[in-house]
């Protein structure tokens, strides 16, 4: 955990720190030097640049692992419906009495889950 929030730092940090210098950038060169201006325009925009990719791989990372819980969660429910049905229908071949076509409809049980 305290590894994942300092890469969360840094890549806000990187973000951050580049913003700044991009927005300070046109101050400095109108103050005088218009080298450092554009050096720190052209420093400012890479570390901009590598912060966002940083976070759009961090969330692109974070939505693939939350698809793959969500699609477990739906495999696990049709899982469990199953063996809810297949429960129900037992009971009900265990009764004395023969399971009519309506009864053993009535346990099937259909689970529909999207996942996106």
């Amino acid at each position: 955990m305290a590894g994942g929030f300092m890469f969360e730092l840094e890549t806000v940090l990187a973000f951050g720190v580049g913003a700044g210098l991009v927005a300070l950038a046109p101050m400095v060169k109108r103050f005088g030097n218009p080298q450092l201006g554009d050096s720190m325009n052209s420093t400012g925009r890479s570390m901009a640049k590598s912060g966002i990719k940083l976070g759009v791989t961090v969330a692109g990372a974070a939505g693939a692992a939350a698809r793959g819980v969500a699609k477990g969660a739906a495999e696990a429910a049709e899982s469990i419906g199953d063996l809810v049905a297949e429960a129900r229908h037992e009971m009900q071949g265990s009764d004395d009495t023969a399971a009519t076509p309506a009864k053993a409809s009535k346990a099937t049980a259909t689970t529909e889950v999207t996942v996106e």
